[in-house]
């Protein structure tokens, strides 16, 4: 994300300074007040309340991923020149404050969908796949790439001085990390976790220095200098299925207290994108018999490295302030009312002589809103069972507070995954059979493999739960909406509530 904040910033100093001005002053010629969103709900919700009032755009193209757009020059200059501006507000936008900061924004009036609304956290459910330590479920450093995209990577990858976590470990400078964890599962206590890293992270080496032909061990003060022979790599599936990579290397001559065998794995597939920390497998029979050890890898981090900023990398983030919220909050259609209340108040005070036009508009669509809630809420009152399966992303957390639903899904809503571990399958597979549901949904532009696999094997029917974050080309040039697709949810759901 730095790197895209940075081409913005490129992009304005080299096109906006040129571009603004034959650009506002077509702008004026029109006589519209130029309205900007950023996704379609937005863009549907001020359709319905401006009609031809306003000159609407939208930025992310029909079709497109949102979790992955990056704006074009055009897109930034045309939200340089718009008056109202209407965005998300959540991950998929976080290149929005790089534009906004960068730009004039005085005449502009600017919305965060997630502004209007109470946000909740992006939720984990039980047998939902996250990013994993390695391989266990404690943390950090899930993969999801192709075998083919892995190369070859020499000893220097891993050149400079590092710091072994154990001795942080002993004088309890993680315990922030164990207590951290400890919260986060109910079933395990800080001690089971200080017992589960005094296993893995154990190494009698504090310190290591590597350079592009040997490791420099440093035991209690004393140095073991020891050359490594490169011997390649091997994809491996850890215990909860998930592929791991590791760069093999072994001892030239006699290593002495040294290990003659040595695995590096960082989650990286390839030479040069930037290491900050490592775990070493080791031992002194063959690689091979090191492809069987999981419970055992000593992890060092850049020696340059704090203990406080260590603790911050292990918990995964750098501040509690910075939880992730999850972003589909139109989901719910109580939250959709709140959003355009908010929006036609905007309208109105910057574009006054529609204002009755807003007003009319704005009630007669709440109105629609509310029919859509209780049609929702009648549905679900008469169900027979109130759990719900995604074998895909679940956007739906908002809809399902709303509602009272229990779900499981393969990833959470903002995850850019693709394909679930085996672990994460069989639980949804076992979840299907024991309870005897029988849909299991997927959300729009998806490539829908993993509902496949669990229709597959259960039986159960596969059914589309739109969440209206984008809509299809061919759905967008026939004038989809969000009421009419959340209307034809309504039928889906039936069907597997029923």
């Amino acid at each position: 994300m730095k790197r895209i904040v940075f081409f913005i910033g490129v992009l304005l100093s080299l096109t906006v300074v040129l571009s603004a001005r034959g650009q506002r002053d077509t702008k004026r010629e029109e006589g519209k007040l130029q309205v900007v969103t950023t996704i379609f709900p937005p863009y549907d919700f001020v359709r319905e309340i401006a009609g031809d009032k306003v000159s609407l755009t939208m930025l992310l193209p029909p079709g497109a991923e949102s979790h992955s757009f990056e704006p074009t020059p055009r897109d930034i200059i045309t939200v340089q020149n718009c008056d109202v501006f209407i965005y998300g507000g959540g991950e998929s936008d976080t290149w929005v404050d790089g534009i906004l900061e960068s730009m004039d924004t005085s005449r502009m009036s600017i919305i965060s969908l997630m502004e209007c609304v109470d946000v909740v956290e992006e939720e984990i459910v039980e047998g939902m796949q996250e990013e994993e330590e390695e391989g266990h479920d404690h943390g950090h450093g899930g993969e999801d790439f192709e075998d083919a995209e892995v190369k070859d990577r020499s000893l220097a990858e891993w050149a400079g001085e590092w710091q072994s976590t154990y001795p942080l470990l002993l004088n309890r400078t993680l315990d922030p990390v164990l207590k951290h964890k400890a919260a986060e599962d109910e079933k395990q206590t800080v001690e089971d976790f200080r017992r589960y890293y005094d296993a893995a992270y154990k190494t009698d080496a504090e310190k290591v220095i590597i350079d592009r032909e040997s490791i420099t061990y440093y035991t209690k003060g004393v140095s073991n200098r020891v050359r490594y022979t490169y011997k390649g790599f091997k994809i491996l599936l850890n215990r909860s299925g998930a592929k791991r990579v590791r760069y093999l290397f072994e001892a030239e001559g006699n290593p002495g207290s040294a290990p003659r065998y040595v695995q590096f794995s960082d989650h990286l597939i390839k030479p040069g994108e930037g290491i900050e920390y490592f775990h070493l497998y080791q031992g002194n029979v063959s690689n091979e018999a090191l492809f069987e050890e999981w419970d055992h890898w000593p992890t060092y981090y850049l020696a340059a490295f704090t203990g406080e900023e260590i603790v911050q990398e292990l918990t995964g983030h750098d501040h509690e302030a910075e939880a992730e919220y999850d972003e589909h909050v139109w989901t719910a259609p109580r939250n959709v009312k709140l959003i355009v209340q908010k929006i036609s108040e905007v309208l109105k005070q910057r574009d006054g002589a529609n204002r009755a036009v807003y007003e009319s508009t704005t009630r007669a669509y709440l109105a629609k809103l509310t029919e859509l809630d209780h049609a929702f809420q009648q549905v679900i009152d008469g169900a027979k069972r109130k759990t719900l399966i995604f074998g895909d992303r679940f956007p739906f957390r908002y809809f399902a507070d709303a509602y009272g639903l229990q779900y499981f899904a393969a990833f959470p809503g903002c995850s850019t995954e693709t394909e679930a571990s085996a672990a994460t399958i069989a639980f949804l597979i076992n979840k299907i059979r024991a309870e005897r549901l029988p849909v299991v949904f997927h959300i729009e532009l998806s490539n829908e493999k993993i509902a496949d696999i669990l229709c597959e094997e259960t039986g159960a029917k596969k059914l589309l739960l739109h969440a209206v974050h984008n809509v299809s080309k061919r759905d967008f040039d026939n004038g989809a909406s969000y009421y009419g697709l959340m209307t034809q949810n309504i039928r889906n759901l039936q069907e597997a509530l029923y």
